[in-house]
């Protein structure tokens, strides 16, 4: 760990804007601006063109009133850290842009420990975003109002804005963070691998979800080559607790981006494809049936690998229901660990169709910290850039910057609507994206 000193030049007026050292924002790194030296560095610091500051020293020259503090709570994912460079690139120079420690762990704090939670982010800390996995201000399940609304407002209250991302529990959070405070600039963007959020009805893209599909994807079908192989049964689980979006885009039989994999992906795909089966907590079905597809598949293909949601329930299993309600709920009302469904699928396939040897495999944070994809990091950039120019021209009140479904990132611009009507209700159940013909096609079983 480094110590939190910042080096930048004498010569002009803003420090912050001219550093040409200092540590990352998790301090395992020192960042030293290109083309300079710990020569030139030395040097200036003994002419005294450069001078070096404490983290405290640079909060307390930092005019308050022009700072904006932003949070990235929830689930990590690609594609946050090249928002947040896009928006520390773009900022007004009049401006300074903060971070929060791990979310809404940091904003409840004591006010007067909340100085201690911020991330200074100056050019140079926002250059180094640029292609980062996950979020580089940590992150952590916990509704900030709910939990210690006097903290939460009172460290807020200062700021001229604030921003984020998140899925519909944070990005809702900010949400109801501009109804408190209308005269402040908020602004904020969905984020999640499950793919799953809507503004008032309408589907949005999930920055990080592209990334998950296509780290799942590799890994899914590199399982099913070696189910074939070995004339096995697997069953894989995936995140995806209230939709299977997540699963079924990464496993699908016929997937959208087939004809950009490379020709090894492909040919996996084309060869096992009618070897997979898919469940989702959409479409529920009992285990005994399951089972029998299992088998009849392995009689046919001489393999089976089935794909689940952990959300998925099974109809006629009492038991999973009551100890799915007994699990621990977390802030925002979701259940805190739910993983473990493939266990009782692998019960089923050995009771009812007489497979002994059934293999369990567990596919999820791989996703949360995987490196983003191209599409990801170019939804990140445009949206950042769009949400520095919301504050820059001074917008009050809450906004979302999004890619609605059916819109590409890489052509068009993202959409500014009120951050308002936020949910998780972009599942394979909404009809406009997804019918039952296409989801069977695909390898869905209900």
């Amino acid at each position: 760990m480094f110590e939190e000193i910042y080096i930048g030049s004498t010569k002009e007026s803003d420090f912050l804007k001219n550093l040409v050292q200092r540590p990352n924002a998790n301090l395992r790194r020192l960042i030293t601006k290109k083309g300079v030296t710990n020569e030139d560095i030395e040097k200036g610091l003994k002419d005294k063109t450069l001078e070096k500051l404490t983290r405290k020293k640079v909060l307390a020259s930092l005019d308050v009133m022009a700072c904006g503090i932003g949070l990235t709570g929830g689930g990590d994912c690609a594609g946050i850290a090249d928002l947040l460079s896009s928006l520390g690139s773009n900022l007004d120079p009049k401006f300074t842009m903060l971070g929060i420690k791990n979310a809404g762990a940091g904003l409840i704090v004591d006010p007067k420990d909340f100085e201690n939670q911020l991330i200074i982010i100056d050019p140079l800390l926002a250059e180094d975003f640029k292609g980062q996995s996950s979020t580089p201000f940590g992150s952590a399940r916990v509704n900030a109002l709910k939990d210690n609304p006097e903290n939460t407002k009172a460290n807020i209250s200062p700021y001229k804005f604030v921003y984020g991302t998140g899925g519909d529990d944070h990005l809702g959070l900010l949400a109801r963070i501009a109804e408190t405070f209308p005269q402040k600039s908020v602004v904020g963007t969905f984020k999640s691998i499950d793919g799953d959020g809507c503004i008032d009805g309408k589907p949005a893209q999930m920055l990080g979800f592209k990334t998950a599909v296509t780290t799942y994807q590799k890994d899914f079908w590199a399982i099913v080559q070696n189910g074939y192989t070995h004339n096995q049964t697997h069953v894989v689980e995936f995140f995806g607790r209230k939709s299977g979006k997540l699963a079924f885009e990464a496993t699908r039989k016929f997937p959208n981006n087939f004809d950009s994999l490379p020709h090894e992906e492909k040919r996996k795909i084309e060869e096992f494809r009618n070897g997979i089966l898919i469940l989702v907590p959409e479409k529920p079905t009992s285990v005994k049936k399951i089972a029998q597809e299992v088998k009849e598949i392995k009689e046919r293909e001489g393999f089976c690998v089935v794909a689940v949601a952990e959300g998925f329930m099974p109809t006629d299993i009492e038991e999973t229901a009551a100890k799915r309600q007994n699990q621990n709920i977390d802030a925002f009302g979701n259940i805190a660990n739910l993983s473990g469904i493939r266990h009782v699928i692998i019960s089923a396939i050995q009771e009812f169709a007489g497979i002994k040897k059934v293999n369990e495999l567990l596919e999820n944070y791989t996703a949360r910290g995987a490196t983003p994809c191209k599409y990801d990091q170019i939804m990140g950039e445009k949206i950042g850039k769009q949400m520095a120019k919301l504050i820059n021209q001074g917008m009050t009140g809450g906004h979302a910057v999004v890619y609605f479904e059916g819109t590409d990132a890489e052509k068009e611009e993202p959409t500014i609507v009120p951050l308002t009507n936020v949910s998780n209700e972009n599942t394979l159940n909404n009809s406009n994206l997804y019918n039952d013909e296409m989801l069977r096609e695909n390898g869905v079983f209900w």
